[in-house]
């Protein structure tokens, strides 16, 4: 696949309270992992810039994450939630929950990114409700990824 057709995935649940968010999930530019890069929103829906870009969470993703993440999706309403914990470099660590949940008998999942810079402080997070059309499109995403980082075209 041309790298110049490719595209992110992306999941915008802006709301009237400000208190809505995004997800996006982006190849890594040596093909060689996916980024998911998370913010809050903190402005109106009609701002030119409603979310946080610049206190985004951004959590690299390799092989083995997005094996388990296409795992947990098979599942049909698993009872516990999928949670993937990575160290950084520099010290502190950064988490990523996955659950399936049901609110108003609507079946959906949800997505929590968190990232405690030093050990102690307190993690800023990150949540995003998935619907299941958008979980089928995190599904064929992160196929898709996964035959490019293993470079099997």
């Amino acid at each position: 696949m041309d790298k110049r057709n490719r595209r992110d995935i992306a999941i915008y649940k802006a709301n009237m309270k400000n208190s809505g968010s995004v997800a996006q999930f982006k190849i890594g530019n040596n093909d060689d992992c996916m980024f998911l890069e998370c913010a809050a929103q903190n402005a109106p829906m009609d701002s030119p810039k409603p979310y946080d870009w610049e206190n985004k969470i951004i959590v690299k993703l390799g092989e083995s994450d997005l094996c388990k993440l296409l795992a947990y999706l098979r599942l049909d309403k698993p009872g516990v939630a999928l949670k993937l914990y990575h160290e950084s470099p520099g010290g502190g660590n950064k988490g990523i929950e996955f659950k399936w949940q049901e609110y108003s008998g609507r079946q959906s999942y949800y997505l929590t990114v968190s990232h405690q810079k030093t050990k102690g402080e307190a993690a800023n997070r990150v949540s995003v409700p998935i619907g299941l059309d958008e979980v089928e499109y995190l599904r064929i995403g992160f196929k898709l990824a996964l035959r490019i980082i293993l470079a099997w075209n």
